[in-house]
């Protein structure tokens, strides 16, 4: 079976945006965007909440169109433009997308499958069957609900040097408790760091 990862933008106090949702606090640099592309190279599928799915389904499939077309604003991982915007463009339109909603009947932004009832039986047959893993980028409220449910292996978070004080938090909330391993660690040279934690099965099964 293959692994969900959660790879999220967080502030260094665990906040994933302002509390209108601005993101403008982002930081990117060459490394990290290399980085974001390599993640998104090496997976079967992207997951989607219907808010997320919509907006990016509004932007990505003109993208390609030109070098300039994939800005920070609304990339995974603050991506710019160029040979990178280009590539990142193709990544995103042609990646399946699965997403989760229980009022959306189609999804035109495709390859796509939209999962309304029985989401954590869904998830669990598609990372069986899946090749390689699958990505949730976007929405703090369905990552909240894919931690809730236990379907999240992964962690992948892109820690920002700033302290927002305010905004939407990624944990706020959850429970039951999870302990996680530490897997990974990379300081980019724009001052973000990334901490990549697996699950511990170990004590999920204790």
């Amino acid at each position: 079976m293959k692994d969900l990862i959660l790879s999220m933008m967080v502030s260094l106090d665990g906040y994933v945006a302002r509390p209108d949702g601005n993101l403008d606090w982002f930081r990117s640099d060459g490394e990290l965007e290399a980085e974001t592309l390599a993640l998104l190279r090496d997976v079967d599928a992207m997951v989607f909440g219907r808010v997320s799915y919509l907006l990016l389904a509004e932007y990505w499939p003109a993208a390609g169109a030109t070098a300039a077309g994939a800005t920070a604003a609304a990339a995974p991982g603050g991506l710019t433009g160029g040979e990178r915007g280009l590539e990142l463009a193709r990544l995103m339109n042609s990646i399946p997308k699965i997403v989760v909603s229980g009022t959306l009947r189609t999804a035109p932004w495709g390859p796509a499958t939209i999962v309304g009832e029985g989401l954590a039986e869904e998830l669990t047959r598609m990372k069986r069957e899946a090749r390689r893993d699958l990505v949730c980028f976007a929405g703090a409220d369905l990552a909240f609900t894919l931690m809730s449910l236990g379907l999240v292996d992964q962690y992948r978070l892109l820690v920002h040097p700033i302290v927002l004080g305010t905004g939407i938090p990624l944990f706020h909330g959850l429970e039951p408790e999870q302990r996680l391993e530490l897997t990974r660690t990379r300081t980019f040279p724009s001052g973000v760091v990334l901490l990549h934690y697996r699950r511990d099965r170990r004590a999920a099964t204790a």
